[in-house]
């Protein structure tokens, strides 16, 4: 069938990238201005990526562009060349607070009670007007003072409470500081926890192996409040996905998060990419509840809450979808419209620039990874960008029960009624 094209030279390519499979068809095409993957039609998968490259395009082919809007009369979305017509006056980061719109996210870590007030001050001074409020506590290498803690959770839930706003808490712990008894207080106290590991070893190493999951054993001790516990740890250049997976399973791990380092080899990620995000549709299809692998399913976070873009800057921020994960120091400003960057920036161009977790447009301190986009670290983000977009796809044929239940953001708590009382001293105090 001939398309019919109501203003001829009117119309316009869409931004939108061909995710290529094993045998070099394209099933789907990822559309950037929309945030939407879409399911190419059986008999247009396997030139549907050359002709989009070379502009050869049949009738068929052009039809299906015109039906799903690729092909399209509406204007021009993205960046322009002009910051003055944006309004970014919703964004902005301040070291250790950070604002993204309404949502405001501060990472402390007060020595004693003295210093709770002060900082806390801060915070929500720049929080006035905001909906919610995350607090991110951290004492790098010290065991949390518990008497501090509490004191940070009391005070923060009045000031909330008093502004009408939604607050919540992590608390990010070594797992070599994990005890028994800071185990029994932390399932006391309505927060989230990270914990960190050490780097995983490779498979080769069986020895090193059996070291790590030693030294992570105390993990087990967190188990009565498992849904509220992200296990976050590095992957070694040699080190595979696939027995971090497993490790994760066999300890019941609800939520792992991994930071692949350079190294190894590019096409044993993405096949280990594949495998796990296979895994999750899987257990989705099956209503059970899978591991929730958060390099991907941030991702796909990013993906349900979004807006087109245009929509997006006239708001200043993006739009975050129920239950969704608030990324502190999100930036809706492009890298060319801030100080001191490059106009050649590597993610202006990227196919995966609104959505990969270390794009300069989705700068994110709070994961503590900035690293410095380069060819071998740009392949490994894009192939998690990648598995997260058909895994996106895959979950639109789920259960969507199933898919919010998962998709939720791990262990949010809202405070919105929280007062003192509600915490117990003698049950933070170990």
């Amino acid at each position: 069938m001939t398309p019919t094209i109501p203003m001829p030279g009117a119309l316009r390519w869409r931004e939108m990238y061909p995710l290529i499979d094993g045998d070099g068809s394209c099933s789907l095409i990822y559309d950037l201005e929309r945030a939407a993957v879409l399911e190419v039609p059986e008999d247009l998968r396997f030139y549907v990526a050359p002709a989009l490259e070379t502009g050869d395009l049949d009738d068929g082919l052009l039809s299906w562009l015109v039906q799903e809007d690729l092909l399209t009369a509406e204007n021009q979305a993205g960046w322009s060349g002009d910051a003055a017509g944006l309004d970014t006056s919703g964004c902005w980061d301040l070291g250790a607070i950070h604002r993204m719109d309404d949502q405001v996210c501060a990472h402390l870590g007060p020595r004693c009670e003295d210093e709770v007030a002060e900082a806390l001050e801060a915070v929500f001074k720049q929080s006035l007007g905001a909906s919610r409020v995350r607090l991110c506590l951290s004492w790098p290498g010290e065991v949390p003072d518990l008497r501090v803690v509490q004191r940070v959770l009391a005070e923060a839930g009045e000031l909330a409470a008093s502004a009408y706003q939604e607050i919540s808490f992590q608390l990010s712990v070594d797992v070599r500081q994990i005890t028994p008894a800071l185990a029994t207080c932390l399932a006391s106290i309505p927060l989230r926890v990270q914990v960190r590991c050490e780097s995983f070893p490779a498979r080769a190493s069986a020895a090193d192996l059996r070291v790590w999951e030693t030294s992570s054993s105390s993990l087990l001790l967190l188990h009565p409040f498992t849904d509220r516990v992200t296990v976050s740890c590095l992957l070694s250049g040699g080190a595979r996905l696939l027995d971090l997976w497993d490790w994760a399973k066999r300890l019941r791990v609800r939520h792992l998060d991994a930071t692949r380092l350079a190294g190894g080899t590019l096409r044993d990620y993405r096949n280990d990419l594949m495998a796990v995000c296979g895994e999750i549709g899987s257990e989705l299809e099956a209503r059970r509840v899978p591991v929730d692998f958060r390099p991907v399913t941030r991702i796909v976070r990013r993906l349900m809450g979004s807006e087109p873009l245009q929509r997006t800057l006239a708001g200043g921020g993006f739009a975050w979808a129920a239950g969704s994960e608030p990324y502190p120091g999100l930036e809706a400003t492009p890298p060319e419209t801030r100080e001191g960057a490059a106009e050649d920036h590597p993610c202006l161009r990227c196919l995966a620039r609104y959505i990969c977790n270390h794009s300069a447009f989705l700068a994110s301190s709070a994961e503590g990874d900035r690293q410095t986009p380069n060819g071998e670290r740009c392949s490994l983000w894009l192939a998690e960008a990648e598995a997260a977009l058909r895994l996106y796809h895959r979950l639109a044929h789920c259960d969507p029960i199933a898919v919010v239940r998962f998709i939720e953001a791990p262990g949010q708590l809202p405070f919105d009624s929280f007062r003192r009382g509600d915490l117990e001293v003698s049950k933070l105090v170990c």
